[in-house]
């Protein structure tokens, strides 16, 4: 299981954003919605208190809520595994691919201009552009700025 202080301490020192100890009740939630335990570890430790913002937003846990109950593409993705949980400027999405599987699942892109009510699972399988293994390397990306924008749109 990755260590998570170090990255999230680089940061802080880089954004002046804050990381904290969710609630439980926020993480209560946030399970709800699917996150593999790797993923709810980093959230109950890690939480950012508000938006972070460097090359793209990394979204406090409210906010990934309302992004896959309420905003697009989120409340079509999610429904088929792929769970928002950072945005470009533009809002195109960095969701949790758990539709394919494991512990510890990628990190892929998705345009918010190709979702939308009627996207299939085959949509969202064609236009989900990886650029991560797992939330770690996301975050390293994060912090030196490196952090693939470029979505798929055909």
């Amino acid at each position: 299981m990755a260590n998570y202080e170090q990255i999230t301490e680089q940061i802080s020192a880089k954004t002046g954003s804050t990381f904290r100890a969710s609630s439980p009740f926020d993480l209560a939630k946030l399970e709800t919605i699917g996150l593999p335990e790797s993923v709810l570890t980093f959230y109950q430790d890690f939480e950012p208190a508000e938006c972070v913002e460097g090359q793209v937003r990394l979204w406090p846990i409210e906010h990934i809520l309302e992004e896959n109950e309420a905003l697009t593409p989120g409340c079509y993705s999610s429904k088929y595994g792929y769970i928002v949980f950072a945005t470009t400027f533009c809002g195109d999405t960095y969701c949790f691919d758990l539709a394919e599987g494991g512990t510890d699942p990628r990190i892929v892109l998705i345009s918010h201009e190709m979702i939308g009510k009627n996207s299939t699972p085959e949509n969202f399988q064609r236009l989900a552009k990886p650029v991560a293994r797992n939330l770690k390397e996301f975050l390293t990306q994060f912090l030196h700025d490196d952090i693939d924008e470029q979505c798929i749109y055909k």
